[in-house]
């Protein structure tokens, strides 16, 4: 039996896919390495393999929160993937093994890389000639980060696992040899490219903290997502859920009147660019759980939605614009529903509309905390 093995087992509290995908919107959102937004980057080329990288491109283009594929990498090393190699729950073998390209013959269930890769962006090892090469055969990606020495520690604590794992088996014996190599950063960053094309295709979480890694790993060409399609678990719903555009109009989605203030329009924009993303995005994910709030708990919804803030103001006669977004349909239906239902309890006296809940909406996207107002994760569960 193999020894490598993760301590422990959890999932990201994060606000869970819905199966809806909200629309795009035309804010401008920070650019990788881009000059005063947020803070300076440093970016270093990352090479990927293709049938990942064009994963990842879809799921950029159908979840809400996500502006690119490097940001897409960014939020799941810091927030998935770093913490679990930081707590010993990940199979350093597999994921050595499927980000390096050297097939371990002795971690447990690994079927082995299936082409030779390079180690890429800066190494331990350093770039070989062979793995400039190998190169070739990738796409090059670049990735910005704010420090790279979280990636940098968990490629350390990837080696240093390996490197135990290699001795315990020299002295107690085991599946036979486990030819040691080196982790570094752009092995970290290609693992979570695999686990979250993986996911995409139909595959599990969190694919190097999985017992049953070894069915998922393998193959890399470029039918391995037609090849998904038909792996995917029963009564799963399809990660990618492209929102249908609406006859004679542009876009998809419904457009919706926010009547908050000035400054509250620019505190929604400040967060949303602090977080990478736009106050468009802080919108709807607080609508949606707002909503969520009135279907699960609606007198603690209606406490919120009845205060009064500051940062609300009434339309004016015959104006129609506010701060405007757009929501999917199905999240515009949720919302009147919620207003309906609300209105029905007993003792109610003024009737809300959706303007209440569009404003507390608004109010809860610049009042909570950051951690609740980023996009949930690739794979996150509710």
């Amino acid at each position: 039996m193999s020894t490598d093995q993760p301590t422990s087992s959890s999932q990201p509290d994060e606000e869970a896919p819905t199966g809806e995908t909200e629309p795009g919107h035309r804010e401008e959102s920070p650019r990788e390495g881009s000059p005063g937004k947020g803070s300076p980057k440093e970016v270093r080329p990352i090479y990927l393999r293709p049938a990942d990288e064009k994963e990842l491109g879809r799921v950029v283009a159908a979840r809400g929160g996500y502006k690119s594929v490097p940001h897409l990498l960014r939020e799941y090393l810091s927030r998935s993937l770093i913490p679990r190699i930081r707590e010993g729950r990940c199979f350093p073998g597999r994921l050595l093994a499927e980000t390096t390209g050297r097939a371990s013959s002795g971690s447990s269930g690994t079927s082995g890389a299936s082409g030779k890769s390079p180690t890429g962006g800066k190494s331990p090892a350093g770039d070989s000639a062979k793995g400039q090469a190998d190169s070739q055969a990738r796409t090059k990606i670049q990735l910005g980060l704010e420090s790279w020495e979280p990636v940098e520690a968990a490629a350390r604590a990837l080696t240093g696992a390996l490197r135990r794992l290699e001795e315990r088996r020299a002295r107690e014996g085991g599946a036979g040899a486990l030819p040691f190599c080196r982790c570094g950063e752009a092995e970290v960053v290609r693992a979570a490219a695999r686990e979250i094309a993986t996911w995409s295709r139909g595959g599990p979480p969190e694919l190097f903290s999985q017992e049953s890694a070894c069915r998922w790993l393998g193959p890399s060409r470029e039918d391995s997502a037609r090849e998904g399609a038909s792996r995917r678990e029963p009564g799963r719903e399809p990660p990618h859920q492209v929102l249908p555009i609406l006859p004679g109009r542009e876009r998809g989605g419904k457009p919706v009147q926010y009547y908050i203030t000035e400054e509250a329009k620019k505190r929604l924009k400040s967060k949303g660019a602090q977080l990478g993303q736009t106050g468009s995005d802080l919108a709807r994910r607080a609508t949606r759980m707002l909503i969520r709030r009135v279907e699960e708990a609606p007198a603690e919804a209606l406490r919120h939605i009845t205060e009064d803030s500051s940062l609300y103001r009434e339309p004016r006669e015959g104006e129609t614009s506010g701060f405007q977004v757009y929501l999917a349909v199905k999240t515009k239906r949720r919302a009147e529903r919620a207003v309906a239902r609300l209105n029905q309890r007993p003792g109610r006296g003024d009737r809300l509309g959706q303007l209440d809940v569009l404003q507390a909406a608004a109010r809860l996207a610049i009042e909570a905390p950051d951690e609740k107002m980023r996009p949930p994760l690739p794979g996150a569960s509710g």
